[in-house]
């Protein structure tokens, strides 16, 4: 039995030149007597706008409020949201925060992204957004039905790209495709500023907003005087020196998760049981997960828990084990989801418990991947 963890869920890749300048940029915030909102906010803001292709970004404090912001500019209280059970519990927390009420999709099996006949289905009039959540760093293949769907339909379309940091749509970044997007820099996500968050779009009008909702809802920062319900969301000064580091090597960050997936693909086919997730032509994944699906019979719990105890090898999240439409606070106040009685997510379910993430970071090195993937293989032949 192996103690000793070989290859780890995360490691963060941080070089010593990269350090010192942290450092030094941590030293200049603290002199310069302003710690938030300031000059590095605003460079932060400008170079991520450049990388998504959109006029406006702006930045929060987490993923989540990069959601809600845009909801509430589009006005969606009093009305419903439709988004994919198969996503993290932020998502329907962000619309239910901007006060509506959520509707649930299924999603594709074989791509885990949200389904646009059952989004067509679900559609109210009531409907005051729709929320496509790019799974695992994959935007939908059936991008252009879903936006033909939302147009026909007179609803706007937001992105929750919180995994997506430059995955592309027939050469296109996520974050350019809807009203407004929103991105998570959580510590696990393809940029990461330890915390924080980016709306980004190309209107002014709900750029313009969203720097009122940002800061408790004052139309002008030097003057006590609120004009909407906002919330304290701001972007601190030394968050953004981090994400303007990450801006540096963006594209470098990118091309290393696609060329570790790549590996994955070739070094997967000789392990016939575990079949990759595929990802069409016109889509460039981001690779936030590596995602593969597993044989009905084989225990996603167990064969993680083998892993680590007997090859050092831990798994990262799965994306995601438990459907947001399972939820128990869901059950408890049921008053908050407007799906019908009769609602049915086979495909949700099915791919929440039958499928599994390998280990994909910067840093993670060759040997390590063709180390998880023979670990696969020695306990799927021992498997019973």
């Amino acid at each position: 039995m192996s103690s000793a963890v070989k290859v780890p869920l995360l490691r963060l890749s941080y070089s010593d030149a990269e350090v010192r300048e942290l450092q030094d940029e941590l030293a200049a915030i603290l002199r310069s007597n302003y710690l938030t909102m300031a000059s590095r906010v605003k460079e932060f803001e400008r170079l991520f706008a450049g990388f998504c292709g959109t006029r406006f970004a702006l930045g929060t404090n987490s993923g989540t409020s990069a959601l809600e912001i845009p909801l509430r500019a589009l006005r969606v209280a009093g009305g419903s949201v439709v988004m994919p059970s198969n996503t993290y519990m932020a998502t329907p927390i962000a619309a239910v925060k901007a006060g509506a009420k959520v509707i649930f999709t299924d999603c594709e099996a074989d791509n885990l992204q949200m389904d646009p006949d059952d989004l067509d289905r679900k559609i109210r009039d009531d409907t005051r957004a729709v929320l496509l959540v790019h799974i695992g760093g994959i935007i939908s293949p059936r991008l252009e039905e879903i936006q033909r769907i939302c147009a026909r339909r007179g609803v706007p379309l937001v992105e929750d790209a919180a995994h997506a940091h430059g995955a592309e749509y027939r050469d296109r970044r996520a974050g350019s495709f809807g009203e407004a997007a929103g991105f998570s820099f959580y510590p696990t996500k393809v940029l990461t500023t330890a915390e924080g968050g980016m709306m980004t779009t190309d209107r002014e009008d709900l750029y313009q907003l969203g720097t009122v909702f940002r800061e408790h809802g004052k139309a002008d920062h030097g003057f006590n005087v609120h004009t909407e319900i906002g919330d304290n969301w701001r972007f601190s000064e030394i968050h953004a020196a981090l994400g303007i580091q990450q801006m540096r090597k963006a594209d470098s960050i990118l091309a290393e998760r696609r060329r570790l997936a790549a590996l994955y693909d070739r070094l997967l086919d000789t392990v016939p049981e575990i079949r990759p997730l595929r990802i069409p032509a016109h889509v460039r994944s981001a690779y936030y997960k590596y995602i593969v699906f597993l044989p009905a019979h084989l225990s996603r719990d167990r064969l993680k828990s083998r892993l680590k105890d007997e090859f050092g090898v831990m798994l990262t999240g799965e994306v995601y084990s438990d459907p947001c439409h399972s939820q128990p606070v869901f059950t408890r106040q049921p008053e908050l989801v407007a799906n019908a009685a009769g609602d049915r997510f086979p495909a949700t379910e099915t791919v929440c418990r039958q499928h599994a993430c390998l280990p994909l970071y910067p840093g993670l090195r060759d040997e390590e991947a063709a180390y998880v993937v023979q670990s696969l293989k020695q306990v799927l032949v021992t498997w019973n």
